[in-house]
């Protein structure tokens, strides 16, 4: 309530308030007067207890007050007598007294609740507008009609604008404020006219020119009527709480600039773990702004197992109530970065927590600086001797693996320099020369030999490294020293295993391509012719497939030793593998022919050295050799033809017999290029599809055709219908047989699977021959499984014919695919039987279905006796195991009725029918 209606209602309350008292006055004047001077004793109490009991009733109302005078009033009238410690005598006059003094607190009471009501009817009569006007009249600054002109300025609006009352009472507001702030607050004075009241901000320029910022209210005078009679103009001086408010904004702002520029990551977080602020660093850094993250959790931001990590701590923040440094790991353009992180909880006034404050630096480099340097401290430690000294070369440090690898302790080593480790086995020139590359490159390396501490010599190859300091100069030298004695035998062993042969101790390819080159070029230079000769074993694979290879390596060693024995000093003798050596003669004449003569001399020794018994183990071997020579002179051949042409030289050397020697001629080279020229046809060939498959009928009986042998032609674009004689035997050395081989076998099942549509070529069957290259591929059962399967061919009418070469190596391999296809329905034919050397003890053993009699038995059947012999030896041998039997070659009639005399029924042959190509074999069984 404004302190002038306090006041107010002070001033009456005291006018009461005197009343009141004029009344007990009176009141105690009557009673006085009704006792005698001899009562004065007890009118004591009238003077003491009953003026304080009128009080109480004065301030305390109505009620309390006729309450406690009842009590007062029973309090002398019952204890009365206790209290004078007498007779009650004389009661007349108290009853007198008492009811005067009843009845004057009873009008006491009534006078002071007639005050109470009267009040409060004066409060309650007051109106809102009065109210108003009086609360204001304690702050109001000024007070203007609804003309606007002013009536009423307090003190400190006068002394806001330097005026006296005088100046001021009666003035326009326009005039006051002037006509740029009036009509800036024209629209909040008309809003306040019509009754609603404005409050604004505005900035004063006061008398003294010093501005003030302030409140200003427009509160309107409201008449009894309800009208509006003018304004009251609050105005409130909000300079001190703007300067406060502009001091903690701009300080916010400073410690938002301090925030936002320091180069750690800050963030604010509510106890949901939203986000409530981050600075520039975190923004840049996690390509986020603080408004798109505000609200937004670190599961929001972050990888799941990353953002666990983040809210655990968090967590660890609020329920400790304590700051936590930890290390976090981020995401971070697309790389998992490593941050220190400071998280602090944040209080409020009452002590509560309900924020997480965080800063993190980013320790990324640091965590790798300090792996480097782990890393450094353990490769210092490692096996490895290393050694560090300082720019003059003094030891600082050496670590473990260098004390045992010099036999020095690390005080006998520190303090020292290197030299303490010379060996004297290199000069002063080459010390010389690795401390110029030092200065110049930074570094040096290469092989040292130096001495242990018990004298013995090692070699090592030294590494030295030169640490430089800011200003560029050598602060320190780090020497890596690692013991190659080991290395160097592994080097000796590597050289001798890169250049001479394990067997025999002679040199190998390697080598001798060396020599050879050197010989030729010192050939150029002097003039002197020099020799090669390709001397070859004869017969050392039955050797080694009779003896065993143990019994073949003896063999070998002792001709290796008497090769050596036939030559000069400055010769080579190699071996280039399996029975092949080659003996390299330098410094012949520079006559060819004489040459020519001393190579003679030397071949015949060597021929007749090699024929002499070899003692292997307790048996004696004899052994020849077939020798092939070459002379160059300079370097016009090369040394792959120089080789070429020894080797076609051994060939027909071989060719003339064996244990003999040949030399080379052109014509031998022709051959070999025409060859050479005949496989390079054959690679397009067989690329190219040349081929052609010509079929030969199987009859039985008179000329009833049951089936078919393949035979592949050569359709040669230039040389035209090339035979298999001359092209299979290239195939099977160079491995093309194998291509070859996959195209007839698929061609010749796509054939029989046509005729199986066929009634007339459904019953006949195929029979394709394969070579042992083929047979011992690994795949060879698979890859015949699947040509069946992707034709659709009944593999019962399907024939492999077999050669007896195939069954020399690896029999029981053979065996088991045979069986592996048996089992599938495929059969077998044994082709050429009668002409091989083993086949009789494998014969039981095949899964076979047929013998086929060699056409050089067929032909001479009826002019040889042996050959009639083996024919129907062959015939008796196949019943004997259950199998069928066939004869090839055949020509004539006599033939056939001497085989079919002989048990045989089954013929293929001229008489028959030659190879035909397919149109002209199916027209044939038709025709038959």
């Amino acid at each position: 309530m404004p302190d002038s209606l306090v006041n107010r209602q002070n001033v009456n309350f005291h006018t009461w308030q005197s009343v009141a008292i004029a009344f007990v006055a009176v009141g105690l004047a009557t009673a006085l007067r009704a006792w005698p001077l001899q009562a004065l004793g007890s009118s004591l109490t009238w003077l003491t207890f009953y003026p304080a009991v009128m009080f109480v009733a004065v301030y305390c109302g109505f009620v309390a007050g006729f309450l406690s005078t009842l009590l007062a009033c029973l309090t002398v009238v019952y204890l009365w007598p206790i209290f004078v410690a007498q007779p009650f005598i004389n009661h007349t006059a108290d009853w007198l007294g008492m009811a005067v003094f009843i009845l004057t607190c009873l009008m006491i009471c009534g006078v002071a609740e007639a005050m109470r009501r009267a009040n409060r009817r004066a409060e309650k009569a007051l109106t809102e507008a009065e109210i108003a006007k009086a609360l204001m009249a304690e702050s109001i600054q000024n007070a203007t009609q609804r003309d606007l002109n002013c009536h009423f300025a307090n003190k400190p609006y006068l002394e806001c604008f330097g005026r006296r009352p005088e100046e001021i009472i009666g003035m326009n507001m326009r005039d006051l404020h002037g006509d740029q702030l009036f009509a800036q607050n024209k629209r909040y004075i008309e809003v306040a006219l019509a009754g609603q009241a404005q409050q604004f901000e505005r900035t004063l320029v006061k008398a003294d020119g010093s501005m003030v910022h302030t409140w200003v209210h427009y509160v309107p005078d409201i008449s009894a009527q309800g009208g509006v009679k003018g304004l009251f103009v609050l105005v409130s001086d909000v300079t001190q709480q703007k300067e406060a408010q502009s001091a903690l904004q701009q300080s916010e702002e400073k410690l938002r600039a301090i925030v936002d520029n320091v180069g750690t990551v800050f963030f604010l977080k509510n106890l949901a773990g939203r986000y409530l602020y981050i600075n520039r660093q975190y923004e840049r850094l996690f390509h986020v702004t603080n408004s798109e993250i505000q609200g937004k959790t670190d599961h929001d931001i972050f990888p799941p197992d990353l953002a666990d990590a983040f809210v655990k701590n968090d967590q660890r923040v609020v329920q400790s109530g304590q700051s936590v440094e930890v290390e976090e790991l981020a995401l971070q353009d697309d790389c998992i970065h490593t941050y220190s992180s400071v998280k602090i909880p944040i209080r409020n006034s009452s002590g509560e927590i309900y924020a997480v404050c965080g800063v993190a630096t980013d320790i990324t480099e640091r965590k790798r600086a300090e792996t480097d340097l782990r890393l450094a401290a353990a490769a210092f430690d490692s096996q490895e001797a290393m050694m560090v000294t300082d720019a003059n070369a003094v030891i600082l440090r050496v670590n473990r693996a260098f004390t045992e690898i010099t036999g020095y302790a690390v005080d006998e080593l520190v303090g020292q320099t290197p030299r303490l480790l010379k060996s004297g086995r290199h000069n002063i020139d080459f010390y010389r020369a690795m401390w110029a590359s030092i200065n110049s490159t930074g570094g040096w390396q290469g092989e040292v030999w130096d001495r242990r501490k018990n004298g013995e010599e090692y070699p090592k190859w030294l590494t030295i490294s030169a640490v430089k300091g800011v200003d560029g100069a050598v602060t320190h030298l780090i020497g890596t020293h690692l013991d190659i004695s080991e290395r160097k035998k592994a080097e000796e062993k590597i050289n001798e295993l890169a250049y001479f042969d394990q067997l025999t101790n002679l040199a190998n390819r390697t080598l001798l391509m060396d020599r050879l080159k050197q010989a030729m070029t010192a050939s150029s230079r002097n003039g002197c012719h020099g020799a090669l000769m390709f001397i070859d074993l004869d017969n050392f694979k039955t050797l080694n497939d009779t003896l065993g290879h143990d019994m073949g390596d003896l063999l070998l060693k002792q001709a290796a030793q008497r090769l050596m024995d036939c030559v000069r000093d400055g010769d080579t003798v190699a071996r280039l593998g399996g029975d092949e050596f080659v003996v390299m003669l330098t410094n012949l004449s520079a006559s060819e022919s004489e040459a020519a003569i001393g190579i003679e001399a030397i071949a015949d020794k060597i021929l007749s050295t090699l024929d002499e018994t070899y003692q292997l183990k307790h048996l004696g071997f004899h052994n020849t050799a077939s020798i092939g020579i070459t002379l160059f002179q300079g370097q016009s051949t090369s040394i792959d033809d120089l080789m070429k042409q020894a080797d076609l030289a051994m060939y027909k050397a071989k060719e003339a017999g064996r244990n003999a020697y040949r030399f080379f001629d052109p014509h031998m080279e022709s051959t070999v290029k025409e060859r050479a020229a005949l496989e390079n046809d054959l690679r397009q060939a067989i690329n190219e599809k040349q081929f052609l498959l010509y079929y030969q009928a199987q009859v039985v009986g008179d000329g009833l055709v049951t089936g078919a042998e393949v035979l592949v032609r050569w359709q040669h674009p230039q040389r035209g219908m090339i035979s298999p004689a001359e092209f299979i035997p290239l195939a099977e050395e160079t491995g093309l047989i194998l291509a070859l081989g996959h195209w007839v076998l698929e061609t010749a099942c796509v054939r029989l699977a046509q005729w199986a549509t066929d009634p007339v070529m459904a019953e006949l069957t195929i029979a394709v021959n394969v070579s042992a290259h083929q047979f011992r591929q690994p795949d060879f059962v698979d890859g015949i499984l699947k040509v069946l399967k992707k034709t659709g061919v009944n593999p019962y009418r399907f024939k492999l014919e077999l050669t007896e070469s195939l069954l020399v190596d690896n029999v029981q391999d053979i065996i088991e695919k045979m069986h592996a296809l048996k089992a599938k329905g495929v059969g077998f034919s044994l082709d050429d039987f009668g002409t091989g050397y083993s086949s009789l003890s494998y014969l039981k053993r095949l899964p076979l279905d047929q013998l086929k009699i060699d056409r050089s038995f067929v032909c001479d059947v009826l002019t040889d006796p042996n050959d009639a012999v083996i024919a129907k030896t062959v015939v008796a041998l196949a019943q004997s195991f259950g199998l069928s039997v066939i004869a090839e070659g055949v020509e004539t009639v006599a033939q056939r009725d001497f085989l079919a005399s002989s048990g045989c029924h089954s013929y293929q042959g001229y008489f028959f029918s030659r190879p035909l190509p397919v149109e002209g074999f199916e027209e044939y069984v038709r025709r038959t």
